[in-house]
């Protein structure tokens, strides 16, 4: 057995909200997610509701555009840039000194390690495998 729809609640908030929620829109320039919030309408159907509105009163309907705040324009600083380069420069130059330095630290403790096993015939370095 079909059940029956009652199509009779969308003509009543229709009647009931129809030209409240056009003029919210139009004349307070409310957005749909505001009047649905403020009447018990969903927001396609406001949608729906305003632009059969506008296609009846000749009325183009524009898309709202998001009311972000725009962030400030950054000023082209020749200088600051220049500055800004010169320093990255002079860190990357003493990232690479760095690096070199523990290059060397590491391959010394290897060679550390080497002459240790060598001289005393103790295996230091942990053998690679599974355990016996």
């Amino acid at each position: 057995m079909m059940k029956k729809v009652n199509n009779n609640s969308y003509y009543e908030k229709h009647r009931k909200y129809y030209e409240k929620a056009v003029r919210m829109y139009f004349e307070e320039g409310l957005g749909y997610r505001r009047i649905s919030k403020l009447i018990p309408v969903a927001v396609t159907t406001l949608a729906r509701w305003c632009d059969t509105f506008a296609k009846e009163n000749g009325i183009t309907m524009e898309k709202k555009v998001l009311r972000r705040k725009s962030p400030e324009p950054l000023e082209t600083d020749i200088e600051g840039v220049a500055n800004d380069v010169t320093s990255l420069k002079a860190e990357v130059s003493r990232l690479r000194k760095a690096l070199k330095q523990e290059q060397l630290r590491a391959d010394a403790f290897d060679a550390m390690i080497d002459v240790a096993e060598a001289r005393f015939n103790i295996p230091i370095r942990k053998k690679a495998g599974a355990k016996q």
